[in-house]
C-alpha cells in the first residue's frame, strides 16, 4: 500500500517499513473477488487509484486480517522483490504458488472469540 521512511517527528523513533497486503492470509475467493473489483476500478480511473490503509477499512473489510508491515531497511530484510505487470496482476494476487494461511488465521480469530464468550458466560 504504501512505505514510510524517516523519523517520527512526535516520537522521535525511526520507521522504515512498507505496508501492504500479504495475500497468503486471506482465503483465496476472497483473493479473486478483490482481485477482480480492484482490477476493474484501476482500469476506469487510468491508474489513478489511491490504495491506503483508510481504503481498506472502507471498502474491502475482509482484507484487514492480511495487513502487514515489513521493515526496508537493513537491505537485507527484504530479498527478491518482484514487479508484477498489470497483465499478471490477477493470476499473481490469487495464485496457488503461495501458501494459504487463512485458516490458519481464521481458527485463531474463532479461538478469540470461544474464549471471549466464554468468559462473558460464567
Amino acid at each position: 500500500m504504501y512505505s514510510l521512511e524517516g523519523v517520527n517527528p512526535r516520537t522521535g523513533h525511526q520507521w522504515r517499513f512498507l505496508q501492504g497486503i500479504n495475500f497468503s492470509y486471506i482465503p483465496r475467493a476472497t483473493r479473486r473477488a478483490f482481485a477482480k473489483s480492484w482490477i476493474d476500478a484501476f482500469t476506469k480511473s487510468n491508474g489513478n487509484l489511491k490504495f491506503t490503509y483508510e481504503t481498506v477499512k472502507r471498502r474491502h473489510p475482509q482484507l484487514l486480517l492480511g495487513i502487514r508491515r515489513y521493515f526496508i531497511r537493513p537491505s537485507y530484510y527484504i530479498s527478491n522483490l518482484q514487479e508484477v505487470p498489470f497483465e499478471n496482476m490477477e493470476k499473481a494476487i490469487v495464485s496457488t504458488w503461495s501458501k494459504d494461511f487463512s485458516k490458519k488465521v481464521r481458527s485463531a480469530v474463532l479461538q478469540k472469540y470461544r474464549n471471549v464468550i466464554g468468559r462473558n458466560i460464567k
